[in-house]
């Protein structure tokens, strides 16, 4: 691998071509970490420096991280009239802003995007900027117009009095999301992950295990692929998007299934979460003594989410998860069967504990015709959103 190179990450960008225009902001010292990024999901990157920019960055270290030619100034073979998917302008300053607004097209970065506005392209645009610039009416009136005629604005929370720029992946999500949002057959998908819990009494509670990763990682590959992705989450130890909704008790997670259908009524349900079966009966108001040993506690079934999905919507689609140990691979495909006839979910996600970061398969899809093996996390998500494509034929 050459010093330039990345390892790729995902495929969401593949075959897409990025504009990436860096203005003058302070914030364009993160553009060989944004550039880098957005080459490990597959983007091919075109690149317009501003002068303002130059002073900042180096073309140098723009031209390593992007793998490519960086425009600095006016040639003869104007590349800025090169349609691309996407122009990326990050950062966009005030005064870009202002440019935008105004019509003026005084540099090739503003040829850029006036060219991609003209074939119709998606337009993206990454303000950063001290607070008590972009708390100036003026400068939210220019982000509404901006916005009204089409482009997207990505804005961080203010934090330290700044308006900085949101992270390499955020971007790069929100990029392939607005790219892929126009492909066909997308859909709007509910995603719940994460493990639930149910108190004993105001300090403990009965568990169950689930980092969360994997139904965060589906949720981000859905959303990076176009779908409009809903996030459902229990308890979790890995970190990622802020979930839509935090639900960690299974009775929480039922009464978020209702909040979704009240908004919208998802196409599809992924319901990756670890639900507890079974939960205390009675909940001590007072914590249980230490020093003593407890009586015994008893237990009730648990809310079913799949149950609560059907009954609300039953023409959802639902693809579920079914976790085993211990079995064969065999009675594994059969469990999971029952568990789709049982359920009335439409596939399922069939895991051995035991091979989820072992050497055996990661998984096994099934649906009512066919049974995929799956060899990793990444495999796992191209094959779910193939699945949701295809539901929405």
């Amino acid at each position: 691998m050459r010093d330039s190179d990345v390892q790729l990450s995902g495929d969401s960008l593949k075959g897409k071509t990025v504009h990436l225009v860096v203005t003058g902001g302070i914030a364009a010292v993160e553009t060989v970490r944004l550039s880098r990024e957005l080459r490990r999901h597959g983007a091919e990157i075109v690149v317009t420096m501003t002068s303002e920019a130059t002073k900042i960055i180096s073309p140098l270290a723009v031209g390593w991280a992007t793998g490519s030619e960086v425009n600095t100034g006016w040639s003869s073979d104007l590349p800025g009239l090169v349609v691309p998917d996407l122009v990326l302008v990050a950062p966009a300053t005030r005064n870009t802003l202002s440019k935008i607004c105004a019509g003026v097209m005084d540099d090739p970065a503003m040829m850029a995007l006036t060219a991609a506005s003209g074939a119709g392209k998606t337009i993206l645009l990454v303000p950063s900027m001290h607070d008590d610039l972009f708390d100036d009416a003026v400068t939210r009136d220019m982000i509404d117009k901006i916005r009204s005629i089409g482009y997207k604005v990505l804005v961080s929370p203010s934090e330290e009095g700044r308006r900085k720029q949101p992270s390499p992946s955020s971007i790069v999500r929100f990029v392939a999301a607005a790219i892929n949002e126009n492909l066909p057959n997308r859909a709007n998908v509910a995603v719940i992950y994460g493990a639930t819990e149910s108190p004993i009494d105001p300090v403990r509670v009965i568990s169950n295990k689930s980092s969360g990763k994997t139904g965060m990682q589906i949720s981000d590959y859905l959303e990076r692929m176009g779908h409009d992705v809903i996030r459902i989450s229990g308890a979790v130890e890995a970190s990622g998007v802020k979930p839509d909704i935090i639900a960690r008790t299974p009775q929480e997670m039922v009464d978020a299934i209702g909040d979704v259908m009240i908004e919208s009524t998802p196409d599809v349900w992924i319901v990756a979460a670890a639900v507890l079966d079974f939960q205390p009966a009675h909940v001590s108001a007072e914590k249980l003594p230490s020093s003593e040993i407890p009586a015994p506690v008893a237990l009730e079934p648990a809310p079913r989410l799949i149950e609560s999905i059907r009954s609300i919507d039953p023409e959802a689609r639902i693809l579920s998860f079914k976790l085993e140990t211990g079995i064969g691979v065999g009675e594994l495909i059969s469990r999971a069967k029952s568990h789709m006839g049982r359920c009335h979910s439409d596939a399922v996600v069939a895991n051995l504990l035991e091979n989820l970061d072992g050497s055996g398969p990661r998984a096994h899809l099934v649906t009512s015709d066919d049974v995929v093996e799956i060899y990793d996390l990444e495999h796992l998500c191209i094959s779910i959103e193939s699945i949701v494509s295809g539901w929405m034929e």
